[in-house]
């Protein structure tokens, strides 16, 4: 009997999912026009709350800036994971948040109606200033596995470094060439 409880743990210790995922890669250009808000925000504080068989961490970010959507001061973004009575739950491609911390955020609203970030790690800008004093933007790449959108074929994400204000060049030209 032992030998049997010992293959069944076997078994389900290969159902558990892995710490990866799969992410279809995203533009800059696909995320201004499929996001429905792009913030520059404060991270505030969090909470984790169970949805269904689902938890998710809500964080509350203080808008510092807005390039699109309706203006908000404050809004609250929802990623998949987090720890509700002592369940945990973990998502490859799921960005961690700090408190404190500030980003660039190309945000979507989804049919739940909970706002998330595009493409998870890839909707999500560091900022920090340089030693001369501007404000850059980073996105490091993505650990996870990226497949280009119309192939399918594997693809190596890059990491994204420009000035926060070539950034939002970038939001405007798109924003008022209308491809949005």
């Amino acid at each position: 009997m032992c030998v049997v409880r010992m293959i069944a743990y076997a078994l389900c210790l290969g159902l558990v999912p892995l710490m990866g995922a799969t992410l279809e890669q995203i533009s800059l250009g696909e995320m201004i026009e499929q996001s429905t808000a792009v913030v520059y925000a404060r991270t505030a504080d969090s909470r984790s709350v169970r949805d269904g068989p689902l938890i998710y961490t809500l964080t509350r970010l203080r808008v510092i800036d807005q390039w699109k959507g309706e203006p908000v001061n404050e809004v609250e973004v929802a990623l998949p994971g987090g720890s509700v009575g002592g369940l945990t739950q973990r998502f490859g491609g799921v960005p961690r948040l700090e408190p404190g911390r500030e980003f660039v955020f190309f945000l979507w609203k989804g049919p739940s109606g909970r706002i998330q970030i595009t493409g998870l790690s890839q909707g999500l800008f560091g900022v920090t200033q340089a030693a001369a004093g501007d404000l850059r933007v980073t996105r490091k790449p993505s650990g996870d596995l990226m497949l280009a959108p119309k192939t399918g074929v594997r693809v190596q994400d890059r990491a994204i470094e420009m000035p926060l204000r070539e950034l939002v060049a970038r939001i405007q030209s798109k924003l008022a060439n209308g491809k949005q």
